[in-house]
């Protein structure tokens, strides 16, 4: 995304509840639980109003990376 607003502008959104902080990622069961212990230390939202574009997703997929949506959608 680094280099293009427009690709910012369409992953990213301002309506959310919720925010998980991370330190140590990698120890964190809050980490674990909401699939982020390979990001990096942060603060993250937990859920996320919206979804990120179709093709987004399918890039996403063609990398190998699963994407877990935090609209509350997709129940694990």
């Amino acid at each position: 995304m680094r280099g293009s607003i427009d690709r910012v502008m369409d992953c990213t959104s301002s309506n959310f509840d919720g925010i998980i902080a991370l330190v140590d990622p990698n120890r964190s069961w809050v980490a674990r639980w909401n699939h982020l212990s390979s990001y990096h230390p942060g603060i993250y939202a937990s859920h996320v109003t919206g979804r990120i574009p179709e093709y987004v997703e399918d890039e996403l997929s063609q990398r190998g990376i699963t994407y877990y949506p935090r609209d509350g959608t997709e129940v694990e």
